[in-house]
């Protein structure tokens, strides 16, 4: 799993972090692409200190408890720098909403163009939810006169993949609304009609981004 290499990747940069601490990085940064819960944090941590790649110690608080924090150890980062040095696994897509998409014949056509705006809008305030902490990492090291870093960089080139991903299924989403709506007498269940079949040589007038995927197919 992914996870235990990004905590790593956290406290190669931030000695002395909690599982807390660490839950609040993943929630900014890997936002756009990675999502993780507290009870998932854990037990990777506790097994990273089993295996020697990390160690904790209890640090005390007045009027609060005490708090244990992890930091790498060696062994730690030449554990990930193997891992950032060896070949990129093979993407393993799972979108459930495009799953959801292949199957919205068998709803009405307003409830499939309905499903599609709905997501279209989660789309779009993941993507202002993006631009804000961008520009707030970016304002800080500004004020802060960072100087710049290759994390700095990849922390940008990777948001800007977010970025571009959102933009990408909020197109796809207002092209499939369309689409829906060139065709909506396909979808005839709701007056429960016969359905209507279309032919091939009947796609001249369809969108001009559907005809293209049509005619890639055909080559």
């Amino acid at each position: 799993m992914s996870l235990k290499y990004g905590i790593l990747g956290f406290l190669s940069e931030w000695p002395g972090a909690s599982g807390y601490d660490l839950k609040k990085e993943f929630d900014t940064f890997m936002n756009p692409f990675w999502h993780t819960h507290l009870s998932q944090i854990y037990p990777e941590l506790n097994h990273l200190e089993e295996e020697g790649y990390v160690h904790s110690e209890i640090i005390e608080q007045t009027a609060k408890p005490d708090k244990k924090i992890y930091t790498i150890t060696e062994k730690g980062k030449t554990f990930l720098r193997n891992w950032l040095s060896s070949s990129p696994e093979s993407p393993k897509i799972k979108e459930a909403f495009l799953m959801r998409t292949f199957f919205l014949d068998n709803v009405t056509a307003n409830e499939a163009i309905f499903q599609l705006q709905l997501y279209k809008k989660r789309r779009e305030d993941r993507l202002k939810a993006m631009k804000k902490t961008l520009k707030e990492r970016l304002t800080q090291i500004k004020n802060e006169n960072a100087a710049l870093t290759p994390r700095i960089l990849m922390i940008v080139s990777v948001y800007k993949k977010g970025l571009d991903e959102e933009k990408r299924f909020i197109r796809w989403c207002e092209d499939t609304i369309k689409l829906v709506q060139h065709y909506k007498d396909l979808w005839k269940k709701e007056e429960n009609q016969e359905e209507i079949l279309i032919s091939h040589d009947s796609l001249e007038d369809a969108p001009k981004w559907f005809q293209e995927i049509i005619d890639e197919i055909e080559d």
